[in-house]
Formats: C-alpha cells, structure tokens, sequence
C-alpha cells in the first residue's frame, strides 16, 4: 500500500483531490487513507434534515458564516440526489452556498436515492475529520423522508421546518419528529412561524426547539450556543465516542457491502441470462455456487 502524507490533507487542494478519489472510489480511498483516520473524535459532526424547501442550505451557510466568526474550522458537506443525466450530483458546492467564507469548505457530492447517505459521504467525513476540521455539518438529500443513516454518522441531528409546511401531518408520518435532537424553525420572520413553534413543541417534548431566520441572521448565536452545550454534554457524558464507534461500523458495513454487490455482478455475468427461465430447477445449485464463489474470492483464493 503506498503511504500518504496525512499532514497534507490540511491543505485544500490536497484535501479535494482525496475527497474527489472518494467520489470515485470510496473503498480504495479508504484502504489508501486508513492511517490518517483518528483515534479520538476530533471534529463534531452535525447531520442536517428536513422537507425539502425549508431553507437547509441557506441555514447551513448562515451557521458556518457563525462559526467561523467564533474562531472554529468549518467544513460542510452537501449530499444531493444524483443526476438522471450525469450521475453526478445535481448542484455544486457555491451554487448552493454562495457566501461561505474562504477559510470554510464546501463539498457536493451525490447519493444514488434520497434516502441514503452513501460510502461516499463517510469516508469523506473521515478524511474531513483527518484534516482538522473542528465541525463538519452534512446535509442530507431527501424531501422529507426518514434518513435513517444520518443518525450512525453524525454527533448530533438539527431537523429543520418551517411555517406554512402545509400538512404538518406528512411531517410526523415522515418520522422526523422522532430522529432528531435539535429542532430548528427557519425563516422566523413569517407570521405563522410562533404557531409551527408552539406545534413542534408541543410534539417534541424535551427537546430544544429555536426559531431562527437564517435570511436575517436572527438567532443564530442562540442555535449555535444550544449546539456546543448538546456536543459538550455528549462528549462529557461518553456519548460521542460511541456515536464515533458507530460511524466507522458504518464505514465498515457499507464498504462490504459495495465489496459483495461487485463481486456478486461479477459473479452473475459470467452466467447465461438464459438458464434463470429455461433452468428454474437450477436456481438453488447456482445461488449455492455463487455463494461458494463469493466466500472463495473473498478470502482471497483463486
């Protein structure tokens, strides 16, 4: 394996030609990488959700703007839906985020569905971590869906809504209101958005709920003050190294899984499309034999 400079990862361009491998190849940038992944959490990552139209981006670069104001390093990660066209992701990192500052970063990369956080994602995470930076905030794709993933790869989960969502129903059903440790109100300024307050209140009781107004900049130091004090009770408390224990047995799952499903259409395009309706009798003998294949290549025989 050729050994990398991990100290070079703190240089931008660096950092995005690693982070453009992963887009590419996120198993061999993980192997390649491997010895740069840290031991204790370095960063606190921040996965952000909600509908779509709630304003998640412009919230995003109003929080790193906030950050980077109070001396923190800032990455943010932006997973979009992929392309039908390209099958890259469908919007770039300044398009969605215009006015970041020059010492933050940006990444859009894509998800193959909006209910995924890809392989990808991950290992960009570590190698984000590798760099340095003191937060990563990852904003998932989806338009309302439960993503599920972003619970195992980040330190803490931000749903962010809106007044005049329309049938706030659609939201619970989304489950939403059950994954989150933050709640977040964007665009505060609408009249209507003490009612969306004082309804998701009421459903998520316990947990803190902020209005803010990411267009006027309206609360967020009191959005980023209630996040330090949830990381800081969660790092006292242990929480985050077992929330770092889950990411890379996220990492690790996935990157198997990436590792069977090529070996297995691998496997299968060496069979005759054919034998599957003239054979049926044949299924079970050739899942067997497949099996025998993957296991045999898998620990690494002929």
């Amino acid at each position: 394996m050729v050994e990398v400079e991990c100290s070079k990862l703190g240089d931008k361009l660096a950092l995005s030609k690693a982070l453009s491998l992963a887009e590419l190849d996120s198993l061999t940038t993980l192997i390649k990488y491997s010895t740069c992944l840290v031991r204790e959490p370095r960063s606190s990552v921040i996965g952000i959700t909600g509908p779509q139209g709630v304003g998640k981006s412009s919230l995003i670069s109003a929080l790193v703007r906030e950050l980077v104001q109070r001396g923190y390093r800032v990455a943010a990660l932006l997973v979009d839906p992929a392309s039908p066209m390209s099958g890259g992701a469908v919007l770039g990192n300044r398009v969605r985020m215009p006015y970041l500052p020059d010492s933050a970063f940006a990444r859009s990369i894509w998800a193959e569905n909006e209910r995924s956080v890809p392989l990808r994602a991950a290992v960009s995470i570590e190698l984000l971590e590798a760099a340095g930076y003191d937060y990563i905030i990852v904003e998932t794709p989806g338009a309302g869906q439960v993503n599920t993933d972003i619970l195992r790869i980040s330190d803490l989960v931000v749903v962010v809504l809106m007044p005049l969502l329309g049938d706030e129903i659609q939201v619970i059903k989304a489950g939403m209101m059950e994954i989150g440790d933050l709640y977040v109100i964007n665009k505060s300024d609408i009249p209507e958005s003490e009612l969306m307050y004082n309804y998701v209140k009421s459903l998520v009781k316990g947990k803190p709920v902020i209005k803010v107004s990411a267009l006027y900049r309206t609360n967020l130091g009191e959005l980023v003050n209630t996040v330090d004090q949830l990381l800081n009770s969660r790092r006292a408390s242990g929480e985050q190294l077992r929330k770092r224990v889950e990411r890379r047995l996220f990492v690790v799952e996935e990157a198997l899984k990436e590792l069977l499903e090529a070996q297995l259409k691998s496997s299968i395009s060496e069979l005759s499309p054919s034998v599957f309706v003239e054979r049926p009798d044949l299924i079970p003998e050739v899942i067997s034999s497949l099996k025998a294949s993957l296991v045999k290549r898998l620990s690494g025989g002929p």
